[in-house]
């Protein structure tokens, strides 16, 4: 009786601990996903791992695609970079693209501090070395927490493009209209966001 009692308690544990633990699972096309015991799931979050790729090759950061019906083409990056430690929850999603007059295009949305971001809304960055920059976005209000910097041409700021250029980012804040959202980068995003910026800049 006794063995019978503990054979049950061992399989009771193991069934619990089994069914209380997430378990990835892959899409049939290919994406990973997040399966929670509650029956819940979410995307993985997707970690590239920038010290097997070719900083100096501008393909793997950037490519340029061309609108069939119009043939307009357009350069930017091939992925967003996320600034996230909790799946998304709160962090970053950074963009950046050339304009059609090869002007560069910041485009940060703020998530986990409130949706709405101001024209004129702080973007404040600590680089690693200690040094500090403040731009402004020059995006319309909205509710969709985009925060919107231009770079080059009438734009101007060459000098806060340069220092994005050849500094490392430790810090970005990003204020909306409620409070801001705060993060720190990582070491594959310090090196996403250089090479990505530096290849559209070439």
């Amino acid at each position: 009786m006794k063995k019978i009692t503990m054979t049950l308690l061992t399989v009771l544990i193991t069934m619990t601990v089994a069914f209380g633990q997430t378990q990835e699972a892959t899409t049939t096309d290919g994406k990973k996903v997040i399966l929670n015991s509650d029956g819940t799931w979410k995307y993985a979050e997707v970690k590239k791992d920038t010290a097997k790729v070719n900083s100096s090759d501008c393909s793997n950061w950037i490519a340029t695609n061309t609108d069939k019906v119009s043939g307009n083409t357009s350069t930017a990056a091939k992925n967003t970079l996320i600034v996230s430690t909790d799946g998304g929850k709160k962090g970053f999603g950074i963009f950046m693209m050339q304009s059609s007059k090869g002007d560069l295009i910041l485009v940060i949305q703020a998530v986990g501090a409130g949706s709405c971001i101001d024209e004129g809304a702080k973007i404040n960055i600590l680089f690693t070395d200690g040094s500090r920059l403040e731009l402004a976005s020059e995006g319309d209000f909205n509710c969709k927490g985009k925060a919107t910097v231009y770079f080059g041409g009438v734009f101007g700021k060459k000098s806060q493009l340069e220092e994005l250029k050849t500094k490392k980012i430790q810090t970005m804040r990003v204020w909306t209209s409620d409070s801001y959202v705060e993060k720190d980068f990582t070491a594959d995003n310090q090196v996403e966001f250089y090479n990505v910026i530096n290849c559209l800049t070439k």
